[in-house]
């Protein structure tokens, strides 16, 4: 219990990951079965992108160098379970322009009673922002980076055999460092960063072998940063289930409604605010099957979130995942999703709505143990639906790219060492 206390304090007084480790290894009791495990990964490869940039007015063609390593560590004991991850994606182009550094740290960690599972997990990521607008705005500016990071605390209390309460909450913040200059195009934009507070109440009844329900309570509150700030408070409840159809098929799906109160200074903190509510939802649809030979997934998300852009923003997205082996060791991949985000409320001068389509085929080879030659081609295409002129000279019409890849990858089992 002392040692809980600690642990707590220790949260409160610094976000830092690297003191999230170490609290996270502190706070296990040791036991006399433990396994500790080390393992890697390396991906290398070349690119060809036609239209980097994304856009209908000043097309990039680039050719690059992407180099991704990883390494994970892990520590199991009967009552503790640490892990720690870090991710490069490093990427170098003939156009320098576009040149990218990106790396994260993660940690997850999980203290097992007999009825209680306490989980504490955290992360922090470095990158050019250009490599995640893609899903959150589609605005790609180069000598943009942004930093984030995020602790996220739950606890999982079994209340009895066949039901779990669960109670998550998360804090993460997200900031950008625009630039002085950049492409003449996109001079002016101005990522918004945000702090988001989300908390869920929820629980699940395992009605049989292979039918589950669950049930959830969820608040989130965002902060944006900068000029002309806003805010949202989002409340809803989510219902699902999780079935298992067959050996081969499994179904899940959950939603629920949404409220969404904002507030936006109108000019400035001291000049006054509009407010507005509105009714949005979340969904989570999905569809798998998996055989010795084949993999296929599909189905639909509805999600509410921030973005870049200072707005929270509703997406809904359709998917379908397929895989097959044509060898023991040759895989052919398909990919493809349809992403429709649209601002929640027009109070916001960046108000913006948004088609992004894409799809990628690829193959790949298994050379020998832990070694795969794989290659892919990229089709992507977006449209801007604005009422607005902001950022027109960046969206009108259609935009689409085509990129090309092929990467050779390294899979180091590493090691166990059990006491």
């Amino acid at each position: 219990m002392l040692l809980l206390k600690s642990f707590q304090k220790n949260m409160c007084r610094n976000r830092s990951i690297a003191l999230l480790v170490l609290t996270c290894i502190a706070f296990g009791k040791d036991v006399a079965a433990a396994e500790w495990a080390l393992k890697g990964s390396l991906e290398q490869g070349l690119q060809y992108n036609d239209n980097i940039a994304f856009s209908s007015i000043q097309k990039d063609s680039v050719v690059g160098y992407l180099l991704k390593p990883s390494l994970e560590a892990t520590r199991k004991t009967g009552v503790l379970d640490l892990g720690f991850e870090g991710q490069g994606d490093i990427r170098r182009y003939d156009n320098s322009h576009w040149d990218c550094d990106n790396y994260k740290l993660s940690s997850n960690n999980g203290y097992h009673t007999n009825r209680s599972v306490f989980n504490l997990d955290g992360g922090y990521s470095a990158s050019c922002s250009y490599a995640q607008q893609i899903e959150d705005t589609g605005l790609l500016t180069p000598n943009n980076q942004s930093k984030s990071y995020y602790v996220a605390p739950s606890w999982t209390w079994q209340w009895t055999p066949r039901d779990q309460l669960v109670l998550n909450t998360s804090y993460s913040k997200t900031s950008y460092s625009n630039p002085v200059g950049g492409v003449a195009s996109i001079d002016g934009l101005n990522f918004r960063g945000n702090e988001t507070y989300k908390v869920s109440l929820g629980g699940s009844h395992e009605w049989n072998q292979r039918l589950s329900l669950n049930e959830k309570l969820l608040f989130s509150d965002i902060q944006y940063t900068g000029s002309n700030t806003s805010a949202q408070n989002l409340f809803g409840f989510q219902l699902g289930a999780n079935y298992e159809i067959n050996h081969l098929w499994s179904a899940s799906v959950s939603g629920g409604p949404l409220w969404v109160d904002s507030q936006q200074d109108s000019n400035g903190a001291t000049d006054g605010q509009n407010s507005s509510s509105s009714l949005g939802s979340v969904a989570d649809i999905s569809l798998k099957y998996k055989d010795e030979l084949t993999q296929f997934s599909a189905g639909f998300t509805n999600s509410v979130g921030p973005s870049a852009i200072g707005q929270t923003l509703q997406t809904s997205s359709i998917f379908a995942n397929y895989s097959y082996r044509l060898t023991q060791h040759l895989l052919l991949d398909l990919r493809s999703n349809y992403r429709r985000s649209e601002s929640f409320n027009n109070i916001s001068a960046s108000q913006f709505n948004r088609n992004y389509y894409t799809v990628i085929p690829g193959v790949a080879w298994e050379l020998a143990k832990d070694w795969q030659l794989k290659g892919s081609y990229a089709y992507s295409s977006q449209d801007f639906q604005q009422d607005n002129n902001d950022f027109q000279n960046l969206t009108d019409g259609s935009m689409d790219s085509n990129a090309v890849m092929f990467s050779l990858g390294y899979s180091w089992d590493g090691v166990r060492i059990s006491r």
